[in-house]
């Protein structure tokens, strides 16, 4: 009796698929080239159905790879290992309970993120961790990439917005961390180890999460630069002013255009306001931009319009994918970088990034997150032609170079999953600092000690 039968005995023939076609959609994300077709998808319904997986591998010796709704760009929802099951958490959705005192709300880790904060505008709040996947992206996905987003420029990566967390650790127990308090230090904070590990040392099942209220008012521009030194400027000048932006967005020339927006560097910049300080925040970002010698090609009085107006900026990988496709057909395939660097090095190396990127030939556009430093290189290639795959391995990296030159990081909110593991080794030896490699495995075997949990990514 094969392996997947005695699975659908155990939790029901319903929750088990095994069908081919099923198996090679979950069994990678969109920037994989290789993967291991799993042995089967899991739909869990409960944390004891997880319970239940993680005994089952243990058992029989097989891996767990935990997804949610697959758009991850690192590799680290795909499956890199034979005798795989993909633990999918979709169906757990539900929002458990939002407290409009407490500022919380506790879900299963499968909601998506604008469905969620849909439900939250009911009570004047939201969880203001915004990827531009939001449509798509789960809550507990998010999590565990420790994901950001559009209005990571005020509210930061989710790390700020997780009180607490139910988990199946893989011994097959639940562990609960974390408080319904904004203070707590109970111990070692198991709970932020969750956060960003990419499935590594378990499952999430359920979140508590920090809310924020909902702006009183909002005000924002669309502003336009022949150049993209100007551009990152305008972020600086905006933090020498003392500008808190809730949003600072970019595109560059040719991903504008991608999108329909005319050939020019774009900036989206967007600020919460008291009622009857509108005018007065309008003038101010007004000032910003006509300082750097951008144009403002559109002004924005409230959220749902400036929400609008970020249409384009969410299209950036679409589009590049689309491009990818037009050049390259079935052989195309796109990367996307997620570096970032502190502010005051934004003009520079944006400016670096972009001509290093001409250098190589390669297509390249840029947008991302500058509210934060965070800059994201989007390449694409023909995975059928080795000579331009070694060169794109090659532009990659410089881009990670480029970002510690500069003080920065290789990963902002996508993880390292299997693109970024052998620079995150570079990284650390080049701090002096390769003990913490060792410290990570150690970590890993005490919530793993059988390594079942999304094998081959980060650093093993």
């Amino acid at each position: 009796m094969s392996v997947t039968v005695d699975l659908e005995k155990r939790l029901g023939k319903e929750k088990v698929i095994r069908d081919p076609d099923i198996l090679r959609i979950y069994a990678r994300d969109p920037t994989l080239l290789e993967y291991q077709l799993p042995l089967a998808v899991v739909y869990a319904e409960s944390v004891n159905d997880v319970v239940e997986v993680v005994k089952f591998a243990i058992e029989n010796k097989l891996y767990i790879t935990p997804v949610f709704h697959s758009t991850s760009l690192s590799g680290n929802a795909a499956t890199t290992a034979q005798k795989t099951i993909v633990l999918s958490s979709e169906k757990m959705n539900r929002i458990l309970e939002v407290s409009e005192v407490d500022w919380l709300a506790t879900v299963e880790p499968g909601i998506r993120i604008d469905e969620f904060n849909l439900e939250l505008m009911r009570y004047g709040l939201q969880w203001p961790v915004d990827p531009a996947s939001s449509k798509t992206a789960s809550v507990g996905g998010t999590i565990i990439n420790g994901g950001g987003g559009m209005r990571g420029a005020k509210y930061g990566p989710a790390s700020h917005w997780v009180l607490g967390l139910e988990a199946v650790i893989g011994t097959g127990e639940i562990i609960r961390v974390g408080c319904r308090t904004v203070k707590c230090r109970e111990g070692y904070d198991i709970l932020h180890l969750f956060v960003g590990s990419e499935g590594t040392l378990g499952i999430i099942t359920k979140a508590m999460l920090r809310l924020a209220p909902l702006p009183e008012s909002f005000v924002g521009v669309v502003a336009q630069f022949e150049d993209v030194v100007s551009l990152a400027k305008a972020v600086v000048e905006s933090r020498r002013r003392r500008l808190w932006l809730l949003v600072a967005e970019f595109m560059d020339d040719d991903s504008s255009e991608f999108v329909g927006l005319e050939r020019k560097y774009t900036l989206w910049l967007g600020i919460d306001a008291t009622k009857g300080s509108e005018d007065v925040m309008l003038t101010r970002l007004r000032e910003v931009i006509d300082k750097v010698g951008g144009k403002i090609s559109a002004e924005a009085r409230d959220w749902g319009t400036f929400f609008k107006l970020l249409g384009p900026r969410r299209l950036l990988y679409p589009a590049s994918v689309k491009k990818a496709i037009e050049q390259y057909g079935g052989d195309a395939l796109v990367l996307i970088g997620d570096v970032a660097v502190p502010f005051s090095k934004l003009p520079e190396a944006l400016q670096e990034m972009k001509q290093t990127a001409k250098d190589y030939g390669i297509p390249t556009i840029f947008g991302g997150h500058v509210g934060d430093g965070n800059i994201h290189p989007i390449l694409w290639f023909n995975k059928s032609d080795e000579i331009q795959k070694k060169k794109v391995a090659e532009l990659y990296e410089r881009f990670d170079e480029i970002a510690l030159r500069h003080e920065g990081t290789i990963s902002a909110e996508h993880g390292i999953g299997l693109h970024k593991k052998e620079f995150l080794k570079k990284t650390y030896e080049a701090k002096n600092s390769a003990a913490v490699l060792r410290i990570f495995r150690e970590i890993k075997r005490i919530f793993d000690p059988y390594g079942i949990f999304n094998p081959g990514k980060i650093f093993d």
